[in-house]
């Protein structure tokens, strides 16, 4: 019985709706609320001593596992409490007990290359206020997080003073804090106990962990449907509003060192060119050219080298003669970029060279029949996402991004004509994509490469950190 989905793409007398709608998908099953897990940090008068009595304790609550630091996702509140043991004399002569939620960015070490976008303050006790002192002073608390927030972008002089050139509002970024890169985004909450005059005051911080909730829009109909009946995807031929087609590159070089061959390469992006962590990259190739033998070499797994590259942008103060450069486009300096993973290809189902006779052997009548026929191999693949890519976003002067890169081909008996291919400096072919963290209503992406791809997408030097996104299709919340 024919399908839906080829009834949809192909036509039918018997469409069962229109082409306007899709059939109801399954909705995920009810799944039971995640029980909070409670953190705890506490302050003691012996802090060399693990065993000392407490005498001021932070309790957070969040959905993280047990173990791990406290996580909220952009919608969720911070909720907990304080308690104060005011029979131990650290709680004397306190005036004030604050929380505070605070964001940083931090790009170097320098006053200048820290950036606090976020300080959202919460009094929960004030001696001027309240006159009543027990023997156990508890409170509770919650604190809202703002979606979005204003950063501005300062220009600061040697003597201190800096001057506003630019506001600008932004999404609330997730927590960036990893190994080899210098600059970090973190969050703290923090119990601020105010003591009278002549006496220190004191802090009680816990680490937290943000995720912001981004979603891409849906794919388009026939990508839907396609997930939905776990049937192959159309290319760009049979679904041209689905796919994105980068402007294709001609490569020139010489196969096995006897002759110059062309080779024009055109890559498509299955659209919109924003992609949920821990899905997909749906890709199609098409590589062209009069030299069946060339085709047969470059269209080979060995020899594509296709990416998903991450790139970090920011800007920081080398020193104090740089107080007086703003943060502005144009100056900013990038990390090492990192290639996150590798695309699998399959051959397409329908790829066939379009040469009349492919038995031919004799270079001189090869050549002859080849610079009248063109010949065509088309791939299908994709680029397997890890649910722990961090997502794309920007904070002021600091940004992750992310890009689809077709590499030079790395294949013996090919050398490439422009130096720059030849000595890898560069892609051959670039697009920016979005990676988000929340999947869009309707039925969730699927894999379509082969079993034995599974876990070979991975680069190597990022496949310690990484786990297999295969794995994770689909995760249970998205982010």
């Amino acid at each position: 019985m024919e399908s839906s989905f080829n009834a949809f793409v192909y036509g039918s007398s018997s469409l069962p709706q229109s082409v306007t709608s899709l059939p109801a998908y399954t909705q995920t099953p009810f799944r039971a609320r995640r029980e909070l897990t409670e953190h705890v940090a506490e302050l003691s008068s012996d802090i060399s001593n693990k065993h000392a009595k407490p005498w001021a304790t932070l309790r957070v609550y969040s959905k993280a596992p047990v173990g791990s630091m406290p996580m909220f996702v952009e919608g969720e509140k911070i909720t907990g409490s304080v308690t104060l043991d005011t029979g131990m004399s650290q709680s004397r002569h306190v005036s004030c007990v604050k929380v505070i939620a605070r964001g940083e960015l931090s790009t170097g070490l320098s006053k200048a290359n820290q950036l606090t976008f976020l300080e959202s303050s919460t009094t929960l006790w004030s001696k001027d206020i309240h006159s009543e002192r027990h023997d156990q002073m508890h409170w509770s608390f919650s604190i809202h997080l703002p979606r979005e927030v204003v950063v501005s972008s300062t220009t600061m002089t040697k003597s201190g003073s800096s001057t506003v050139d630019s506001v600008q509002a932004c999404a609330l970024p997730p927590t960036f804090m990893e190994r080899n890169i210098r600059a970090c985004i973190r969050y703290n909450l923090i119990v601020h106990i105010a003591r009278s005059k002549f006496r220190e005051d004191s802090n009680l911080q816990m680490a937290w962990t943000y995720v912001p909730a981004s979603k891409p829009d849906p794919p388009l109909e026939l990508r839907q449907l396609a997930y939905q009946e776990n049937s192959p995807l159309l290319g760009p031929q049979a679904d041209p509003n689905g796919w994105y087609t980068l402007p294709s590159a001609q490569i020139y070089g010489t196969l096995f060192k006897n002759r110059v061959v062309e080779v024009t390469l055109k890559l498509s992006l299955a659209q919109p060119l924003s992609y949920t962590r821990g899905s997909v990259i749906p890709l199609s190739l098409t590589l062209s050219s009069t030299d069946s033998q060339a085709l047969d070499l470059l269209s080979s797994r060995q020899a594509l080298t296709v990416r998903l590259r991450r790139k970090i942008i920011s800007n920081r103060a080398q020193n104090l003669a740089e107080y007086n450069a703003s943060w502005t486009p144009g100056v900013f300096s990038t990390e090492p970029v990192i290639d996150i993973a590798d695309a699998v290809w399959w051959q397409h189902p329908d790829s066939e060279d379009t040469t009349p006779s492919a038995g031919i052997t004799m270079a001189s009548d090869a050549a002859t029949i080849q610079s009248k026929t063109r010949l065509y191999r088309e791939l299908e693949g994709e680029i397997l996402l890890s649910r722990h890519l961090k997502p794309t976003f920007h904070i002021s002067h600091f940004r992750v991004e992310y890009s689809v890169v077709v590499l030079p081909f790395n294949t013996t008996g090919f050398v490439p004509s422009t130096s720059s291919q030849r000595f890898h400096n560069g892609p051959i072919l670039e697009q920016r994509v979005e990676i988000m963290t929340r999947f869009p209503q309707g039925p969730r992406p699927i894999s379509h490469s082969p079993p034995e791809y599974q876990n070979q997408n991975i680069s190597s030097n990022v496949r310690s950190s990484l786990t297999s996104a295969r794995s994770s299709l689909p995760p249970s919340r998205g982010y």
